[in-house]
């Protein structure tokens, strides 16, 4: 009778832990994407919630978001919709964590362009070529905590490295708030499926910041070559209609002023 309660003990033990191990890691993960995500694109990165399978090792990711720059009108220019992921647990307890696959179904890009050398796309993947170094050497300070008697759970979880076997990204949209529409109305094209491999398996292992780097990249890279493909952000036309613009303006100001008359 009594081994039966000290193996039921054992068992709520596990249990219990089991529950801990998990909180803690979706607590990490939270705060390394939105830590290294919004140095990265120098936007707000958002994530609502990630929940682990102990068992299965899949997940899901809620909430995804990454926001515009300054100056622009939609709150985020990515929405990565609904994400599931599969996790080789047994890498969770070495210094190379594998994600077998990341899947994202039905995200929603925002094209916004502000002028005709300014839109949101340009200036996010301007900004993580930019910060992505530097947030790469902040990753590798905080690596080092982890050596140290202070070290938290978090400093831990950022020592790791990660290998991603599998990328997808299916049936996402592109709206286009462009010049070219009256009262800036929105286009929505498809956007082609995105399939990354392999992130950090020659490397045997990539840090977290380059992992997000590399991923966000590809999907803002497919994003403009979409733009360019549909004529979302026709150049010629909004130089065009720009150029009649002040034509119509001066003309309207000499009105004014009576130079040649009216």
């Amino acid at each position: 009778m009594k081994k039966r309660y000290v193996f039921l003990g054992l068992l709520i033990l596990i249990g219990a832990g089991g529950y801990y191990f998990v909180n803690s890691i979706e607590a990490i993960v939270k705060n390394l994407v939105y830590k290294y995500g919004s140095q990265i694109t120098g936007t707000e990165v958002n994530l609502q919630g990630f929940n682990l399978s102990l068992t299965s090792g899949e997940g899901s990711i809620r909430g995804l978001t990454v926001g515009n720059p300054k100056n622009y009108k939609s709150a985020n220019l990515i929405d990565l919709g609904g994400v599931t992921v599969k996790v080789d647990l047994k890498s969770l307890a070495t210094d190379t964590i594998i994600i077998n696959e990341i899947r994202v179904d039905k995200p929603v890009i925002t094209y916004e362009m502000l002028s005709l050398t300014q839109n949101n796309i340009k200036q996010l993947l301007d900004n993580i070529s930019q910060n992505t170094a530097s947030a790469e050497k902040d990753e590798v300070a905080q690596a080092a905590e982890a050596k140290t008697a202070n070290a938290t759970t978090e400093d831990k979880a950022a020592a790791k490295k990660v290998i991603i076997k599998l990328v997808s990204i299916n049936e996402g949209a592109l709206k286009a708030i462009t010049p070219l529409q009256k009262d800036e109305a929105t286009l929505d094209v498809r956007l082609p499926a995105i399939t990354l491999r392999d992130i950090g398996e020659s490397k045997k292992g990539e840090s977290i910041a380059s992992s997000i780097s590399k991923i966000l990249t590809k999907i803002l890279n497919t994003a403009s070559e979409t733009v360019i493909k549909n004529n979302l952000g026709d150049l010629k036309n909004v130089a065009k209609e720009n150029l009649e613009n002040v034509v119509g303006g001066v003309k309207n100001k000499i009105k004014d002023f009576g130079i040649f008359g009216k």
